[in-house]
């Protein structure tokens, strides 16, 4: 924990003095070189307080599926950093470890068993969760890549695994590309978005070209490469019915609700 310094940022009044680091899954080893997340492995985030509950209980924010974006937006100190820049395992990260801060390390919840339908109460430990992480199975490059080897075209590809924003993005550009009668798909677009080079050759038109004509297997081993290649928490949980013991599996619902143990 770190008390923060009036001279830092005219921020100081609204942190209310204290901040913590929260230790990133990706370790910043995912982000390009330009990022402010680049090499570090820690972000600052600010203890929650009452303008963090506005956010979270904001019917607006909750209709329009942006209450988690602005909360995130809020406790995060770098004003730099901003949310949809983060990639996705460093936010569940961020979450987690914002509702420990907040509640403690026991989150309970009420589920309905999957084989006898009652309902039962049980708790799991954030704490433990949040230290469940699934390593990300390939070396990066030191700039924010990853390299694979194909096995049917024998080409080596150097990729980088996409920010949220970047994602959500590539949906509304093959929509304008088919206004425009330009007609592609979500699986090329991702691919030339993702693909930095191939056997250490940057040029887009090789890249687009490779693409189009990518044999199916190479496609399956890179997808799934991709889906590997980040570290990230693994949220899902066993639990034992109380009414019939059996053993249930489930994952944390990361919403609104997260925040407030006496829902």
């Amino acid at each position: 924990m770190k008390q923060f310094e009036m001279g830092d940022s005219s921020r100081a009044h609204e942190l209310n003095g204290v901040t913590h680091y929260v230790a990133l899954p990706t370790r910043g080893e995912h982000y390009s070189k330009d990022h402010p997340l680049f090499g570090q492995e820690t972000i600052e985030i600010k203890m929650l307080t009452t303008k963090e509950e506005d956010i979270l209980t904001n019917v607006s924010y909750i209709e329009n599926e942006i209450v988690l974006d602005k909360f995130l937006e809020s406790i995060i100190v770098n004003r730099d950093i901003k949310y949809n820049i983060i990639h996705d395992a460093d936010q569940m990260a961020i979450l987690i470890a914002s509702r420990i801060e907040a509640y403690g390390e026991d989150y309970p919840i009420v589920l309905g068993c999957q084989k006898c339908n009652e309902e039962y109460e049980c708790e799991i430990n954030l704490t433990d969760m949040s230290k469940n992480e699934i390593k990300g199975q390939l070396e990066t490059t030191g700039h924010g890549t990853s390299i694979i080897e194909l096995p049917k075209s024998q080409k080596t590809i150097e990729f980088r695994n996409l920010l949220p924003h970047e994602a959500s993005s590539i949906e509304k550009s093959i929509e304008r590309m088919k206004k425009n009668g330009i007609n592609t798909n979500f699986v090329n677009e991702f691919y030339q978005r993702v693909i930095q080079s191939i056997d250490g050759g940057s040029d887009s038109e090789v890249i687009a070209e490779f693409v189009k004509h990518m044999p199916i297997r190479d496609s399956r081993v890179f997808k799934k490469a991709y889906e590997n290649a980040i570290t990230r928490i693994d949220t899902s949980f066993q639990s034992v019915c109380t009414a019939c013991g059996h053993e249930n599996k489930g994952g944390l619902p990361i919403q609104a609700s997260f925040f407030f143990p006496e829902f």
